[in-house]
Formats: structure tokens, sequence, C-alpha cells
């Protein structure tokens, strides 16, 4: 019986060895491929990145949104980093061109709708409820609180919208006209540290 159990664990054994072997070699075949694939997909993204500022500079309009892969896979879920695509300068230069063209032909700009939106409330508004204020009165735009806050700032730098400090709270309201006085005052509020 020793015998049988020896050989029995010896079969084991290289069979064992065969199965590692052979897990190896499909291991190494499988990472070569996705080195490749990678490899590959860097290529088309370059490809790819070059098309949209050729197209950008042709038809001088903004390049079409990317579309996620299929399946969702990414470089992430490979274990690599593939770069973002960015949008070329140009393509920034011709989204503002557009944007500018659009507003001119009845699509409101952010300012409008924040002044809109401030001279319709009585009291000043947390940049909070003006996204929210914005949001359910224009439910076919998306509202983000950063274009918000770009665009209350750069109304007040206008002088189209004044902006309180007090404490850690900043609100916003339309501006209205101010003597002297109440101009100082501001600006000494607006002066001290948060």
């Amino acid at each position: 019986m020793p015998d049988t159990a020896a050989s029995l664990t010896d079969q084991y054994k290289a069979q064992v060895t065969t199965d590692i072997k052979r897990v190896t070699q499909e291991r190494e075949q499988v990472r070569a491929e996705i080195l490749d694939l990678q490899q590959r997909l860097k290529t088309l993204e370059a490809d790819h990145q070059q098309l949209l500022k050729l197209q950008v500079a042709l038809t001088r309009e903004p390049a079409a949104p990317v579309p996620p892969s299929p399946g969702g896979t990414t470089g992430r879920d490979l274990g690599t980093e593939v770069p973002r695509p960015r949008s070329p300068q140009t393509a920034s230069r011709a989204q503002a061109r557009h944007r500018g063209a659009t507003a001119g032909r009845g699509e409101t700009t952010w300012g409008e709708i924040i002044l809109a939106y401030l001279a319709g409330q009585q009291e000043p508004q947390p940049v909070v409820d003006i996204v929210d204020g914005v949001s359910s009165a224009h439910p076919a735009r998306t509202v983000k609180a950063t274009v918000v806050r770009n665009t209350l700032e750069a109304l007040v730098a206008k002088g189209r919208v004044q902006r309180r400090k007090q404490a850690r709270s900043v609100t916003y309201s339309a501006a209205r006209r101010q003597d002297g006085a109440d101009r100082r005052e501001q600006k000494q509020a607006d002066a001290e540290p948060v």
C-alpha cells in the first residue's frame, strides 16, 4: 500500500507541475495579447485625436463628444492608464464662437438666466439656492455649480451682481444703484477674510 500512496503522490506532483507550466504559459500569452491591444488602443486614440483636430480645423465647429467604449472597458480595467482625450485648443475657440452664435439665435446665456433669477428674489441667495432655482426654472439645461459660481463672479466684476460675505457664508443678489457710502461698506465687507 505504501508504494501505491507514493505512486499516487508522484502522479499528483507531476500533474500539478504540468498544470503550473500550462497556466504560466497561458498567462504569459494573455499578457502579451493585452499589451498588444493596449498599444493598438493608444495608437487608435492618437489617430482619433488627430482626426478631431483636423475636423475642427476644416469645419471650424466643435468636435462631437466621444462615446464610451462598448462594454465599458477602460484602460483602468486592464490595469493601465489610458490618457483621456483632450479637446484641442482650436476646438475651444470654435466652441466659444459657436456658443456666441447660438446665444445670438435665441439661446439664453448663463448670465441672463442668473440675473433673471436673482432679480426675482427678495433676499440675497447662496450659490446652492441659485443652482436649485436655475435648475428648476430651466430643466432642459444642465446646471453645474462651478458654471454658476464662475458666472456670478463675472457678473460681480461687471457690477451687475452684488456679493455679500458674512463669516463663511457668501450670498449674491442683483445689483441695485448704490450711493457712495453703501459702496464703501460693500467693499469693506468684500475685503473681510472668510
